[in-house]
């Protein structure tokens, strides 16, 4: 008999587990760190996940250097294969740095197309879309050097012009696929207006001008959470 109900709890706790919602997160680096979890830092990823429900699941799916022709070559394996309810699309920021560092940025219309068809089959297998914005590259007005790769002035004016476009391409494709929307671009702008007066390139929500820090980190947690439990 006692052997009998260990069984039934078992299947129970087995059941469970199998039933946890899945929530993705699809992304470059910031989005592959988004998962640390130490004393230095904590990911977004792992802030939110001790905030949701026991029975929701938190996956990043982040790669450092990814641009939207990378998420074409893997979204099918890493996103639909896993069956997920939510899925969270962030990423850009590679699609407009590396034109200018690398000359292997994404065309604004290669971008716009690859998110199209992203978007489309994460939606047909029934996934909840959450689009975001990318947030910026520098957190200055001016001149700006990320590693050993020096931006004059007018090169930082045009990247930010690259950014705005593309954050209204992901506006657009949230309206076109009634997708919920992060606006982590506009969310960072009026708060990095609000808490740089010094105008310094990185420190406020950047370790780097780019990638997060802990206070990064935390405001694009407070600012997905809604969209999660």
């Amino acid at each position: 008999m006692k052997k009998h109900l260990w069984l039934v709890i078992l299947a129970l706790m087995t059941s469970c587990n199998g039933n946890k919602k899945q929530v993705v997160f699809l992304g470059d680096s910031i989005t592959q760190n988004a998962v640390i979890n130490s004393e230095e830092f904590k990911g977004f990823i792992t802030l939110m996940q001790s905030e949701v429900d026991e029975n929701i699941k938190l996956i990043g799916k982040g790669i450092s250097g990814d641009k939207v022709s990378d998420l074409l070559a893997r979204y099918k394996k890493d996103v639909l294969e896993l069956n997920p309810d939510i899925v969270f699309i962030y990423i850009g920021i590679n699609d407009v740095w590396h034109k200018y560092d690398f000359g292997t940025g994404s065309d604004i219309d290669l971008y716009e197309k690859g998110l199209r068809t992203i978007i489309a089959d994460v939606k047909n297998q029934g996934a909840k879309v959450i689009l975001c914005t990318p947030t910026v590259i520098g957190e200055n007005s001016g001149e700006f050097r990320l590693g050993n790769k020096f931006k004059d002035v007018e090169t930082m004016e045009k990247m930010d012009e690259d950014l705005d476009a593309f954050s209204d391409i992901i506006r657009n494709l949230s309206s076109e696929f009634n997708t919920e929307l992060v606006d982590l671009r506009k969310v960072f702008k009026n708060y990095i207006s609000k808490n740089n007066p010094e105008n310094k390139a990185k420190g406020i929500l950047t370790s780097d001008g780019v990638h997060l820090n802990n206070q990064g980190s935390q405001l694009i947690a407070e600012n997905m959470l809604n969209y999660i439990n």
